[in-house]
């Protein structure tokens, strides 16, 4: 969960693509729960509309105080930050 900590949404105005399938995990790893994302947002000062699973990855929608809202993508057992981006 270390790696949690030092996740930055706030870099949503840049994206990181690390490839398609970045976020596929071997058999047997135990993925983060969804809220330790959840926490780690909120912690953060957004405010989460959604986190589900999409081709392996978690996606979060989430808007900062100001409105601004960004779609992220972890790795769903290593907590990297895989994806960041503003919505529109």
């Amino acid at each position: 969960m270390a790696a949690i900590a030092g996740i930055a949404p706030a870099m949503a105005g840049q994206e990181k693509h690390t490839g398609a399938y970045h976020c596929r995990s071997a058999p047997g790893e135990t993925r983060l729960p969804a809220e330790t994302i959840r926490q780690t947002l909120e912690g953060l000062g957004y405010r989460v509309d959604r986190i589900r699973m999409d081709d392996g990855c978690y996606e979060a929608r989430a808007v900062n105080d100001s409105g601004i809202p960004i779609e992220v993508r972890y790795h769903p057992v290593t907590g990297e930050l895989v994806r960041a981006r503003l919505r529109s």
